[in-house]
């Protein structure tokens, strides 16, 4: 009985322990993704900078502010079954060119913005109108694509070209990017290897194109999500060949409620697999190393329980014949 308790005392402990550390991984791995971005895109375009009234781009307009096109990227979310990450394009005028608002601007001089996605995609405002987002969608490259999930990571870049609507001229471009989650992933934000004139905290692009570049990662959230995930199947799978190897060396008999018991957990791993985050589809690289062996094993044990279960010679004792 001494023994007995000790056990359970120590067992209780155990469960304790783990919890704990559970715990603390939990909160030191676990994190939701996160949006991080180049210096220079953080923040928004301030007027009232002095480097401004000493630039090229200040004509000593009555707005106080330089002739520029602010441009806010705002991303939204990853479309996983196209390879895309979708943002909203806010076009935002300034100096000359009108007046930039909260989410909009008021447009005084008529300017087109093209942004090349997976379709080249204009945004024409004309003179005396208030400026309108239009949505962006960016291919992922397909350099260590979704075979290698959950360490999956894509990159691509936006593109972006600001006309005058009169002259034809290039108008200068400045970026800013906000840093909304998007659940699930590390995004991160540069403006790329185009070079523009620093201006305060913001780099100019006056002439051509200019791009912004995107990195994709998968977050810690993800990471351990999946780790839970593979480990619950690793854990049934060692509990079901236990339990055979119980059975064979016989020390627990053969019984229906094992065989049912195996082919619920059998059922319930291709639960799991569905359970991923994002839902991959088959052919991952998890798949060849886990979830199609352990299935294949839990298979071949469920096999190694019916004969077992069949060569059962116990199963109707009440009608054997008596010898005499």
């Amino acid at each position: 009985m001494y023994f007995s308790q000790k056990i359970r005392s120590k067992f209780s402990w155990i469960v304790a322990t783990l919890f704990f550390f559970g715990v603390v991984l939990s909160l030191g791995v676990a994190r939701d993704g996160e949006t991080i971005m180049d210096q220079n895109l953080a923040g928004r375009l301030e007027c009232s900078d002095p480097g401004w009234s000493n630039s090229n781009y200040f004509t000593n307009d009555n707005t106080g502010c330089p002739d520029v096109i602010e441009v806010i990227i705002r991303p939204t979310f990853i479309n996983e079954k196209n390879s895309e990450l979708v943002s909203r394009i806010i076009s935002l005028p300034s100096g000359l060119y009108g007046t930039a608002n909260a989410n909009s601007g008021y447009t005084t001089s008529s300017f087109n913005l093209d942004v090349d996605g997976i379709n080249l995609s204009r945004q024409s405002n004309f003179q005396g109108v208030v400026t309108q987002g239009i949505t962006n969608r960016s291919k992922m490259t397909t350099k260590n694509n979704l075979f290698f999930y959950p360490f999956d990571k894509y990159s691509g870049d936006m593109s972006f070209q600001a006309v005058d609507g009169l002259n034809k001229s290039t108008v200068p471009i400045v970026f800013t990017a906000y840093s909304d989650k998007i659940q699930g992933w590390n995004l991160s934000l540069d403006e790329g290897k185009i070079r523009g004139e620093k201006v305060e905290n913001k780099t100019v692009f006056a002439s051509g194109v200019s791009k912004v570049d995107w990195k994709l990662s998968r977050s810690g959230i993800v990471y351990f999500s999946v780790l839970i995930l593979v480990a619950l199947m690793l854990i049934a799978l060692f509990s079901v060949f236990f339990l055979t190897r119980s059975v064979l060396a016989g020390k627990r008999p053969p019984s229906m409620n094992l065989l049912l018991w195996i082919s619920t957990i059998l059922f319930a791993i291709l639960q799991v697999r569905i359970s991923f985050p994002g839902n991959p589809p088959i052919g991952i690289l998890l798949d060849y190393v886990v979830v199609f062996p352990v299935l294949s094993s839990l298979l071949f044990l469920g096999i190694v329980n019916i004969l077992s279960w069949i060569r059962r010679a116990d199963w109707d004792l009440e009608n054997e014949p008596k010898i005499a």
